[in-house]
């Protein structure tokens, strides 16, 4: 008999006997579907996680800070070259004796001159208002956003503070935004204003001595700290470059990740092998229950070698089969997902790496339980199975 033969012969024996194979299919269809869903959407909110950061807090942010010298341009240029790197925020400092509005003021305030990048590479909510914007900074505009302590002393009893116009270093800046609960305390008395305002127009605030780096995702942090430690000495070793992030709390967040994902992916196996089990149940019972057509196999010429086969053939038929049904099903739900649910890309990289391993998956499970009742339907004596009742 052919193979092909065999082939066809198996997948209507399957068919025939759909009913009996219900919970096996339903089983490793499940677990198949589970992991197309968790590789492809897993992926995607990894790589969301990039454009979302704030939920991590400042926790994956590389700071860079040179002593006795500043960054030039092409340092900020360089670092924004990197791999892995999403935003560059250089930052200029210095402090004022006071800002003031109308009647009321602020002892000892904090300036910060900024880009727009900054508000994400470090995460500084704006509550009220907007940040700095990309105009502002090229226009050298005099705004500025205040942080929540400001507020709170120049703007009592929840006087809005946006649009109003605020005096420090001889100069009126219009507050266009204030900021909201920022992680670092030290910004919540803080006003930013445009980095290019800043360096232009107040005194001791020209030389870039700091730099905020955001990675991509915490995969790329300890990578991009690597990059930028070697980039920013390579360009002034004369100078000592601090550059830091806070490995402890990105390495929590990764065992957390990593934990998670392992019992989601232990719970499919358990699913996928609890669903080859099923295969082998069926098939054991079926050679049962099949003893006399296999005795009238062997009496008419059938060898071993083809009973083995065609029994194989069932149950990687079986396993196949459900392996379709669970990428259709995973293909749909990764697409729902990603798509109405979370907003994000579809990751198709992932898909169809999850596809490959779902059919490889399924073929080996499908090897596996049917080797079993392969070996007893073949091991059947012809005289003993056609006297089988």
């Amino acid at each position: 008999m052919k193979i092909s033969d065999v082939v066809v012969m198996s997948i209507r024996q399957v068919m025939r006997l759909r009913r009996r194979y219900r919970g096996a299919l339903i089983g490793t269809a499940i677990g198949t579907a589970g992991l197309i869903t968790l590789m492809t959407v897993g992926d995607s909110v990894e790589d969301n996680l990039a454009r979302n950061l704030e939920i991590l807090g400042s926790a994956t942010t590389v700071k860079a800070t040179i002593g006795y010298a500043q960054y030039e341009d092409r340092d900020v240029e360089d670092v924004r070259r990197l791999p892995g790197v999403m935003e560059v925020a250089p930052a200029v400092f210095s402090f004022v004796d006071k800002i003031s509005y109308l009647n009321k003021e602020k002892i000892g305030v904090r300036l910060a001159g900024v880009e727009p990048s900054m508000f994400r590479a470090v995460y500084l909510p704006v509550g009220e208002g907007r940040p700095i914007s990309v105009e502002d900074v090229k226009h050298a505009r005099n705004v500025c956003v205040i942080g929540e302590d400001i507020r709170r002393t120049l703007f009592p009893d929840r006087e809005p503070a946006v649009g109003k116009v605020v005096v420090f270093s001889g100069m009126a800046f219009e507050v266009v935004g204030v900021l909201r609960q920022a992680e670092d305390p030290a910004f919540q008395e803080t006003v930013l204003l445009p980095i290019s305002v800043a360096r232009a127009k107040i005194p001791g605030m020209f030389d870039i001595r700091k730099m905020y780096i955001l990675p991509r995702n915490w995969y790329a942090v300890a990578d991009v700290h690597k990059r930028v430690s070697a980039l920013l000495r390579g360009n002034e070793p004369r100078y000592g470059h601090e550059v830091t992030f806070e490995e402890e709390r990105v390495s929590i967040m990764k065992n957390i990740a990593v934990t998670f994902k392992f019992f989601l992916y232990l719970a499919i196996i358990v699913t996928l092998v609890l669903g080859a089990v099923g295969v082998t149940n069926v098939m054991l019972a079926l050679v049962k229950e099949r003893t006399t057509e296999i005795g009238l196999r062997k009496a008419v010429g059938a060898t071993d070698g083809a009973i083995m086969l065609q029994f194989m053939c069932e149950a990687l038929a079986v396993s196949l089969i459900s392996v379709t049904i669970g990428i259709m099903t995973g293909a749909t739900l990764s697409h729902v997902i990603t798509g109405r649910i979370l907003h994000t890309a579809f990751a198709q990289n992932a898909f169809s790496l999850s596809v490959l391993a779902s059919i490889i998956i399924g073929i080996v499970l499908g090897v596996i339980s049917g080797v079993i009742p392969a070996r007893a339907a073949g091991k059947l004596d012809p005289v003993d199975a056609m006297r089988f009742e």
